[in-house]
C-alpha cells in the first residue's frame, strides 16, 4: 500500500515499529496494517500512482546504525587446537549409568 504521510504520528511505536521516522509529505510503501493504520488515524493519504516509491536504504536511518554495530564487548575468542587431548580422556573414563528399565 502506499501513502502520503501528512503529520508525524503521535505515537513513537507500534508494535516494535517505530514510527517517529515517517516524514510528512513523503511517500511510503508499507504494509497493509500498518497503512491502515496511518490511514485509519488521518496521518496520511493513499496514493495512486505507477511511479516508483522512493527507497531509502535501512542503513541510513539512525537506530538501524546503532544496531548493526557489535559491542565493544562483544569478542569471538578462537583457541588453536590442542595437542592434548585431556578433555577426550575425562569423557572416556566417566562411568557409564545404566538405564533403568522400567
Amino acid at each position: 500500500m502506499r501513502i502520503r504521510v501528512l503529520q508525524t504520528p503521535k505515537i513513537a511505536e507500534v508494535d516494535g515499529i517505530r514510527l517517529d521516522v515517517f516524514q510528512p509529505g513523503v511517500q511510503y510503501e508499507m504494509g497493509n496494517c500498518l497503512g491502515a493504520l496511518f490511514l485509519a488515524e488521518g496521518w496520511a493519504i493513499p496514493v495512486d500512482s505507477v511511479e516508483p516509491a522512493m527507497l531509502i536504504p535501512l542503513s541510513e536511518f539512525s537506530a538501524d546504525h546503532r544496531a548493526s554495530t557489535s559491542p565493544s564487548n562483544a569478542v569471538r575468542e578462537i583457541y588453536a587446537p590442542s595437542d592434548d587431548d585431556s578433555s577426550l580422556a575425562q569423557a572416556a573414563d566417566r562411568p557409564q549409568h545404566s538405564r533403568c528399565k522400567k
